[in-house]
Formats: C-alpha cells, structure tokens, sequence
C-alpha cells in the first residue's frame, strides 16, 4: 500500500518554518559579542586571552531550526593555553563567567558556570554555551585537547560536527552513474530537522536534544531517492523499532560513552519512543485508501502541531474585550518572590530557566471598581506529574506573582472583571526549560 504523497508540502513546511535562513545572521552576532565580551572580560581581570574559538552544536552542524521564542542554543568552544588557566576545571569554568559577568548587560540572570560550559541567558530567548578548553603538547610533541567538565577530558571539540557533516554526504541519496536523485541534496540533514520541528512542537513532552537526535536518524535513516515524506516516515518506524530493543544511546565518535548516561536523558529517549508510537499511530491515515490531502495534513500536524498543516484554520478564540477599555500587562524576572526585578518588560513567549519568580504588572483604563482575575495554566508532563496544571486567584491587585516551576509552555491570563463580566483580558505565555 503507497503512502500519500505530500513531499512538496513537507518540503514548503520546511521551507518556510524549519530551515534557518535569515535568522543565522543575528546568531553570529551574539557569537561575536560574546566572543568579544570574553576577550574584554578577561583583559579587564588582567588574565590570559583565549586563543582560539569555534562554533559547535546545531549552527555548526546545519541542524538548527527556525524558533519563534527565540530559543536559539549558540554552542561556542574557546580554547586556552593549557598554562593560562586555573588547574581546576571548575576554576577554569569560574574564570570565563567571571570574564562574561565583567561585561554583561542585558541577561535574563548571571552568566552561570555549569557542569560542561559557561552559559549566558538572555531574557528574549537566545542562550549562549561557552565550552572552555586548554591545549598543550604530550611528551611525543603531539597536540592534545582537553574539555573542561566535571574533570579534564581529553575531546576534540571538531569531532561531532566533521562526523555529522560527513554521515550527511555519504548517506543522503546523490546523483551517479545511473541514479539522478528527485530528492534534493543532504536529505538526512532534513530529515533531523524535521525530527528536531517535532520534539519542539509540544514543550513539555520533555524529549531528548540535538545530539542525541541526529545519533538516532544517522543510525536509523532510510533514504530515498525520490520523495523525503517517505524517507521520513520510514525513518521514523525505524528509530521507534530500535528504541523497542534499547533506549540507550551511545556518542557516535567514541562508542565508550553513553550520551544515555544520565537518567534525566534515558528518561527523555524513553519518552521520545513513546511519543513515537503515537505520531506512527496517526500517520497510518496516509496508508488508507482513502486518504486525500485534508487527512494528510491533519496526520502531518498531529506530529508538528503547526499552523501550516491546517489551512482552514480561524480563529475561534475572539476576544470578549469591550473596545473601550485597554489592557497593559508586563511581566519581569526576579530571583524571589518581592525582589528586585533582573529583567523588566520580559517578552511573551520568552524561554525562562526554573526556580525564578515572575512579577506581572498590569495598566488598565477600566474604572474602579473591579475585580482582577489571575488564571495560571500550566501544561507539560512535570505540571502533570505534580498533578499541579494551574490555579485561579481573584484580588483587586493589579500586580501578581508566580515561579516558573514546571518545565513546559504556560499561561498566565489576565482578565478584568466588572459586575461578573470580562470587559478586557490579556494574556503572557512562559516557557520555562
């Protein structure tokens, strides 16, 4: 039995939604900032320059995905003499965020020096890993590398991204002696971002990052040469069909190390074949004799909950606004309940760390009296672990707090009511990592 044919509407999807285009620009931007910011940092503390940096992670790899919150992971390696820095690696760590903090304006909270990398937060979305390293010469005269972790590692910071970049050529279907592909070039690429558009479609499902994703597709891809919504629905059944026989999943440049090692991320993998087995499940609509393009699409938005996937969309959710009355509600970020506020006029929709509280503000012209209803709707699989997925609070307050608990996409609506009637309401999404 064929599968319905929507390779030209997969590929304007991924046109128009997934593939990185202009945005690539302002992530190169806030490279050099910080690249510079560093360089400025360290100079100021009087310590050692870097001596070399170099983009890792999704930007390097070609993998990263349109982001409409901005959540953009801008992964960068800075490179010392092994003798410029502190013997520890936590010291080493310490000293870059110290460098960053030196210079920083605008961050969401202090750059932070976490277990692999320093990382800068900034309160519209873009977060930046600075993964620190030294280089010194071995007793052979050879170069040797190391990563600064919980403990030095030796690791050679190109080798994720020359692996997957050579996996994409030699895997992808390309033109020879008797075969002329209808595929476009590098179709393993689209098929992680693809992939990629999924695990983030739905925040709070909690499934597994960049890396072990493209593991997972150059394991188990299945090209074809003519049509990419095949390929990718084969490779699909194929990572659900391997994870069936094992969650974890191992480094593809060194085969020793598990990227599962953590339970945090075997548990996001088990998630991953789960959630799997749900999109394969309405996906089988494209098998039915029946199936035509308006069932096709609503198989395809099951797995990318997007917009594009339901043309006949409306919008059915119209506000009960009185045209005369306005409506102005800030939120900013606090690292307490009644503190002072690190970040003011917090986007809506912004990516926001755990374990920070959330002051929202509201300007309304609606006359007194009134009554301020707070409706908090949390969603994800932490709120429902927690059998917390919101709560309601009336007052005549026009400011209201809230922490950001739950990782997933939330809600906080504001509605002003008079004589029992909403006459203007508002709303702020949080998402929380």
């Amino acid at each position: 039995m064929s599968q319905y044919n929507m390779h030209s509407e997969l590929n304007e999807f991924y046109e128009k939604n997934v593939r990185l285009k202009g945005e690539i620009d302002r992530l190169r931007e806030l490279r050099d900032t910080n690249l510079n910011r560093l360089s400025d940092g360290l100079k100021a503390l009087d310590r050692p320059n870097f001596t070399k940096s170099l983009l890792q992670g999704s930007i390097a790899m070609h993998t990263a995905n349109k982001a409409p919150n901005n959540d953009y992971d801008i992964d960068i390696a800075v490179i010392f003499e092994k003798d410029d820095l502190p013997a520890s690696p936590l010291e080493a760590r310490k000293r870059v965020a110290a460098a960053i903090k030196e210079k920083a304006t605008g961050f969401s909270q202090e750059p932070e020096a976490r277990a692999n990398a320093v990382t800068i937060w900034y309160a519209d979305g873009y977060h930046v890993d600075i993964a620190v390293y030294r280089r010194y010469k071995n007793w052979l005269g050879f170069e040797v590398l190391e990563h600064a972790g919980t403990e030095w590692a030796e690791r050679d910071p190109k080798a994720i991204t020359d692996w997957f970049i050579n996996d994409v050529t030699e895997q992808s279907p390309s033109e020879g002696i008797f075969v002329t592909p209808g595929v476009a070039p590098k179709q393993m690429r689209r098929i992680v971002r693809w992939i990629k558009a999924f695990t983030k479609a739905r925040e709070g499902w909690i499934l597994p990052g960049g890396l072990v994703i493209s593991t997972l597709v150059s394991e188990c891809y299945k090209p074809h040469n003519d049509r990419d919504d095949i390929a990718l629905y084969n490779t699909l059944e194929a990572i659900k069909s391997r994870l069936d026989y094992d969650c974890t999943v191992n480094n593809p440049t060194d085969s020793s190390k598990e990227l599962t090692e953590k339970q945090k991320f075997l548990t996001e993998v088990k998630n991953l074949k789960k959630r799997l087995g749900s999109v394969l499940s309405k996906l089988e609509a494209l098998f039915k004799d029946d199936c035509d393009d308006s069932k096709a699409q609503k198989a395809w938005n099951y797995m990318f909950q997007h917009d594009y996937w339901t043309p006949e969309a409306t919008n059915l959710n119209k506000s009960a606004n009185d045209s005369r009355y306005t409506l102005d509600l800030k939120m900013g970020i606090a690292q307490s309940q009644g503190g002072l506020l690190t970040g003011r006029n917090v986007k809506s929709g912004c990516f926001l760390p755990k374990r920070k509280h959330l002051k929202f503000e509201v300007n309304t012209n609606v006359p007194k009296p009134y009554t301020v209803k707070w409706t908090a709707i949390n969603t994800g699989e932490e709120a429902e672990a927690a059998n917390h997925m919101g709560h309601t609070s009336t007052s005549e307050n026009l400011t209201h707090w809230e922490r950001t608990a739950y990782r997933g996409k939330h809600e906080l609506v504001c509605e002003i009511m008079k004589q029992g009637s909403v006459v203007v309401s508002k709303k702020q999404v949080v998402n929380i990592r």
